[in-house]
């Protein structure tokens, strides 16, 4: 009878479920220090090295850790060697946390391989660690000194330390207050010393001011909102956080002293006092609970698992939907339609007289049944209730089945779970609680492979992480060759509907157990060259990381390996290794270049790259302001550029620039004004600046040794004899012959210097079709209409009859527009 299971505390019901008979071979737990994990997690079992035992008293005499599970199978052993531990507790992640008394902290997995480590620092380190208090991210240790240090994760360690308590002596018991629980998201310490209670966080301590201790026992609920203590008198209490309210009171029986403290739910506390556990209710109430040995408990989400040398069981708060359908007397929709399912078995017309009595509560009823099907931990009373739903839903038109659907599954899961085979006793509510992967996880943990695959195809969710993790422990534990396990793997993994999404991790573990040649051979099938390219850096490979880093087509990534490249070869290798890849060559220039990198010189000099080391030079000396220095370089460039035959067309121009350059220092030495100096001005500049001193000749030789085209040479001296006033000179240059770049500019230069009567000489020298215009833009009037009419240019005649201000001029103008437009 369901109800059999039902303790009565009040108007509450509390369930005593058996879980297991424990499979582990008579072990006497009194002997071993216990670490049982939450979630229905696995039991972790040392040796209590603090207890004489007599030889051959125990099957297990060494400091090995034995993980089991929550059934007593085996699942390993955790080979630890160090000094005493301080304590040791399961994370989260199912990791073993083991705090020795050095203060430094070793992680382990379930398997036990690669343990993180690390330490608490120098304070833990200098004065040893007393005692540890776990939550399920991180941890807090008391020191020998009675100090505080704490961890909030675990998998981040950063120690730091509380307040310091001023504590004289240990102690009688404390706490810890996880931050999620405080009000101000940080650690909070219980201590209990002398007959109050102190508050220890990182920012100071408040002494809470009790005076009926001192507390053998504090425990805080898991919502953080109450506190369940044990005085050593057995006086037990249950107060809010802030101990500003009691709630209850009782007192435990003196018959053995308290052992532990665990909430079952948020408002009710269980204590065990060696062979026997007791329930103390939100109003004081008590439950007693026998057993045959000393019983440990586990505190959960919804109870409290309580296990001994034999039995496992599992204490909690019956739901009101099951005390709807099963409570004693029940005439609950719920009760009748469960009733129902009975009496139709017995072929019993009475069936349909109960149906059609809760016809119009049906839909209550039947979310009644699925609710109390995933309340109850025995398979067959959820069978029967699921069956009691189903009927009821056959009978209503618009209910949507999917909640009914979705039970069935997550109990089927959830009953897999629980087998003696795999030992993980969750509750609906457990396995709710935490996402789908963890669950999976935890059974990759136990190298339950074909159970995780076929959860994960009955829950329709990806399988990635189960034939990944199933690679690797069939790696680990090969003994063939790799090209014979690379066959068997991918015997395997090929025949799955789609490729899993990375390799890197099996890859990871081929290499660290020594079958390089199969983690290379897996990589190429990795499909994330971000994933792929640093695994086989750290492998050695380096060509196969340049070659897939290139296919990727990341520049990012192809500059990760030049800069491993960089720092792991010697400089001449690397220069060797890049120029294999043109493309990281060309790359490894850029970046030189933009960073103004002095090693790109030594790698053009290893290549032989003539121009390009010239090129080199030649940008490092653009702003070189000392000219014998400049000319020394760029002769060291021209040299290298006589040694590449391509490069003739730049060899001789840097031959020009060095001539000039020498040249300018001779100009700049004839004479005694430095602001007036050539040095670093351009061929044009030095022709310009050559005629504006008055030293035509000099010009003269420069544009003859420097083959300085005719037509430019002109144009500088025009403008350099205009900006000299230097008419006579500028007369005898448009006079000795045809200008080549003809008379404009004459004229030009004349106006921008605004000597208009010398650029009057000019325009009669210009096309006849412009002369008009350059008449008009220096203002002579007569004769740009004389110019008009010689060039019959009616539209320029009438801009001069509009710009003219003389009426004489205006009227002849006039007439030689009629005369020009009569004919």
């Amino acid at each position: 009878m369901t109800t059999a299971e039902w303790h009565a505390l009040q108007d509450t019901f509390y369930r005593k479920h058996r879980l297991y008979q424990m499979q582990w071979a008579g072990l006497d737990l009194s002997k071993f220090r216990i670490a049982a994990s939450s979630f229905a997690g696995p039991i972790a079992l040392q040796r209590d090295d603090r207890l004489l035992l007599e030889a051959g008293s125990a099957p297990m005499l060494d400091s090995s850790i034995h993980v089991y599970s929550a059934s007593g199978q085996t699942i390993g052993t955790i080979e630890y060697e160090g000094l005493h531990m301080a304590g040791f507790s399961w994370n989260a992640r199912e990791e073993l946390v083991c705090v020795q008394e050095d203060g430094n902290v070793r992680v382990f997995s379930l398997s036990g391989r690669d343990p993180v480590s690390f330490s608490l620092g120098p304070e833990a380190r200098e004065h040893g660690v007393a005692e540890c208090c776990f939550w399920d991210q991180g941890l807090v240790a008391m020191t020998q000194d009675l100090r505080f240090i704490y961890v909030n994760d675990i998998g981040e360690p950063k120690p730091r330390m509380l307040a310091d308590a001023q504590l004289t002596e240990p102690p009688h018991c404390w706490t810890v207050v996880p931050p999620h629980l405080t009000l101000s998201r940080h650690v909070e310490v219980l201590v209990a010393t002398g007959a109050t209670v102190l508050c220890v966080d990182a920012a100071g301590v408040q002494d809470q001011l009790l005076d009926q201790g001192p507390y053998a026992r504090i425990s805080v609920s898991p919502n953080g909102r109450l506190a369940a203590l044990c005085s050593l008198q057995g006086r037990i209490q249950v107060v809010s956080i802030d101990f500003q309210r009691s709630f209850s009171e009782c007192t435990a029986p003196a018959s053995s002293a308290l052992a532990d403290i665990a909430w079952c739910g948020s408002d009710a506390a269980v204590l065990s006092f060696g062979d026997e556990a007791l329930l103390v209710g939100p109003f004081g109430d008590t439950l007693s609970f026998e057993f045959d040995a000393p019983v440990h408990l586990v505190q959960e989400l919804d109870g409290v698992r309580m296990f001994t040398d034999d039995v496992h069981e599992l204490l909690s708060k019956v739901g009101e939907d099951s005390k709807s359908v099963f409570q004693i007397g029940s005439t609950a929709p719920a009760a009748l339609l469960y009733d129902a399912v009975d009496t139709m078995r017995a072929h019993s017309s009475r069936a349909d007289e109960i149906v059609r009595s809760i016809r119009d509560d049906m839909p209550q009823a039947v979310d009644t049944c699925i609710a109390a099907a995933g309340a109850e931990p025995d398979v067959g009373v959820q069978q029967a209730l699921l069956r009691a739903a189903s009927l009821g839903k056959s009978f209503l038109t618009a209910y949507n089945g999917d909640k009914l659907v979705d039970m069935c599954r997550s109990l089927r899961v959830v009953n897999s779970l629980a087998s003696y085979a795999v030992g993980i006793p969750a509750t609906l509510v457990q396995f709710h609680s935490l996402p789908f992967e963890e669950w999976v996880e935890r059974l990759l943990h136990r190298n339950l492979h074909q159970l995780a695959l076929r959860i994960c195809a009955y829950m329709d969710a990806p399988a990635d992480q189960v034939y990944v993790h199933w690679a690797c422990a069939k790696i680990r534990a090969s003994t063939i060759d790799d090209d014979a396990l690379y066959r068997v793997l991918r015997e395997r993994l090929d025949t799955l509907p789609r490729p899993i999404a990375s390799y890197v991790d099996i890859a990871e573990v081929a290499n660290a157990c020594g079958f390089q040649r199969l983690a290379i051979r897996l990589l190429m099938h990795e499909p994330r060259a971000a994933s792929q390219v640093p695994l086989l850096i750290s492998m050695g490979q380096d060509d196969a990381a340049m070659d897939a880093a290139m296919r990727s087509g990341d520049a990012d990534l192809v500059y990760f390996v030049i800069f491993h490249l960089f720092k792991a070869l010697s400089l001449g290798d690397f220069f060797q290794t890049i120029a294999r890849t043109p493309a990281a060559a060309r790359l490894f220039e850029k970046y030189c270049t933009d960073m103004d990198a002095p090693v790109l010189e030594d790698y053009y000099f290893q290549d032989d790259a003539f121009a390009k080391s010239a090129r080199l030079i030649v940008v490092e000396n653009l702003h070189e302001s000392d000219a014998v220095k400049l000319v020394a370089n760029l002769k060291v460039a021209l040299k290298m550029l006589h040694n590449d035959k391509a490069s003739v067309l730049e060899a001789h121009a840097i031959d020009q620039q060095i001539k000039l350059l020498q040249v300018q220092q001779q100009f700049s030495r004839d004479i005694s004004n430095e602001e007036e100096s050539y040095n670093g001005l351009t061929l044009n500049e030095t022709l310009a600046r050559t005629l504006a001193s008055g030293n035509y000749s000099r010009a003269t030789k420069l544009r003859t040794d420097f083959k300085v085209p005719e037509r430019r040479f002109y144009y500088i001296k025009v403008h350099a004899l205009v900006g000299r006033r230097d008419w006579a000179e500028l007369a005898r240059l448009a006079h000795a012959r045809k200008s080549p770049i003809g008379y404009r500019p004459f004229v030009d230069e004349c106006v921008a210097a605004l000597q208009y009567q010398e650029a009057a000489k000019y325009v009669p020298k210009c096309d006849v079709q412009d002369r008009a215009a350059l008449f008009m833009r220096i203002g002579f009037y007569h004769e740009a209409a004389q110019a008009a009419v010689q060039a019959r240019d009616v539209d320029t005649l009438r801009q001069v009859h509009a710009a003219a201000t003389d009426p004489t001029l205006q009227h002849d103008i006039a007439q030689q527009i009629e005369q020009l437009t009569s004919r």
